[in-house]
């Protein structure tokens, strides 16, 4: 996925007009507390979401995607198609934070419902 994110917003960035960083840009390359806690709580809500009796809403987790995952991927994108690699290096590293704390509230709140470890029986 993370490929596919990076290869097309390089190809977008390459080929559009915009070469100036904007602040929105410049605030995915040095990641904050509130980038973290934005990762933790998505993971948390996915994690909810996922164990709810009625799993047919996927709208949290793919929320938690957009707002931790996908920009960092795009300033990436955007530092590789400039040739700004002080961005691509930044917005990976904040992509990285990201995917970590995601995973942690995930395996959190996995320990905290109490799920079970899921066993397979040979046939």
């Amino acid at each position: 996925m993370f490929v596919v994110a990076i290869s097309t917003s390089t190809l977008f960035f390459f080929i559009s007009p915009l070469g100036n960083a904007s602040s929105e840009l410049l605030a995915r390359t040095t990641p904050t507390t509130y980038d973290v806690l934005i990762a933790f709580f998505g993971g948390m809500a996915g994690i909810v979401a996922q164990s709810r009796q009625d799993r047919n809403s996927t709208v949290i987790p793919g929320v938690a995607i957009a707002t931790a995952l996908m920009p960092p991927l795009c300033t990436a994108g955007f530092g590789l198609a400039t040739g700004q690699y002080r961005f691509f290096f930044g917005a990976f590293y904040l992509f990285f934070i990201n995917t970590v704390f995601i995973a942690l509230a995930t395996y959190i709140f996995t320990r905290f419902l109490k799920y079970r470890k899921k066993t397979f029986l040979n046939k």
